[in-house]
């Protein structure tokens, strides 16, 4: 079994800071001998394209010669830009859906496929004048996407998002320790399935860390990773290769207790057969 390791939201933010978390995150999976697939951001806030951008390109550009690959994360990175986040995240995240619920008719319209096409378009220009080539696989930001949305991306070019999670309420009970998210109640299996008109989605694993843990939290979320990770491994068989998300800046905010926990998981996921880490790009190129 193959495990992706995959990375969210790089490109967003023009600052050195940033980029320097990303650094001590290819850095670590360097000593690993892990490569990475990067989410990246194309044009972050409707600003200038991420292409263009003096501080992250030389960082990106030294990371993928260093074996670490990159694929397309949105196109303004906001999540509502191609559809709707999965209803379950609003139990741990409701905030996110005020605009949203004020209204939806307005969101709903500006979902149609011509214009989803349009930013999955520019967001493919601004990948391959950054990369040299076209994105293969597309995630959502937030993880908002629609029907429509798979229809645009497959007349833009794209065959693969991974843009649903396994399994929500992970995350949310880390981050808000209520009861009833606290249980294996997943929205996907995790093996991959085709939307029309043929466009192969790859749920990913939850980033249980994204608002960060203490120490005393140590315990507690390697073993909801593994809970979650083992009933994923059982649902995906034979199917070649695992996928797992996560978020630069959630690594490097806590770096020495975040890899601790990743690395003791990785040692877990050996002893169960994924004996290999590689990327999107190796896997569907």
């Amino acid at each position: 079994m193959k495990f992706i390791f995959t990375c969210d939201d790089v490109g967003a933010g023009d600052d050195r800071g940033r980029v320097e978390q990303f650094e001590m995150v290819t850095d670590w999976l360097d000593r690993m001998g892990i490569p990475g697939t990067f989410f990246w951001v194309p044009r972050p806030g409707g600003g200038r394209p991420s292409d263009e951008s003096e501080v992250w390109m030389p960082a990106i550009r030294a990371a993928r010669e260093r074996g670490h690959d990159f694929q397309l994360h949105g196109h303004l990175h906001e999540c509502f830009e191609f559809g709707i986040p999965q209803e379950s995240i609003r139990r741990h995240a409701p905030e996110m859906y005020k605009a949203y619920d004020l209204d939806p008719d307005s969101h709903r319209r500006a979902w149609v496929v011509p214009a989803l096409r349009a930013k999955f378009e520019e967001a493919v220009e601004i990948y391959h004048r950054a990369f040299d080539a076209p994105p293969l696989v597309f995630r959502a930001a937030c993880l908002g996407i629609c029907d429509n949305a798979y229809q645009a991306m497959h007349q833009a070019g794209l065959r693969y998002s991974s843009s649903r999670s396994i399994n929500p309420a992970g995350t949310g009970y880390v981050i808000t320790r209520k009861p009833e998210l606290e249980a294996w109640n997943p929205d996907y299996s995790g093996v991959p399935f085709e939307e029309p008109p043929g466009v192969l989605e790859m749920p990913t694993v939850e980033d249980l860390l994204i608002k960060g843990i203490g120490e005393d939290d140590f315990d507690l979320v390697l073993g909801l990773f593994q809970r979650d990770l083992g009933h994923y491994l059982d649902a995906l068989g034979e199917w070649p290769y695992a996928i797992f998300g996560s978020h630069y800046y959630a690594i490097a905010r806590d770096m020495a207790l975040v890899t601790r926990l990743y690395e003791t998981l990785f040692e877990w996921l050996a002893d169960r057969g994924v004996d290999e880490w590689t990327t999107f790009g190796a896997v569907l190129e």
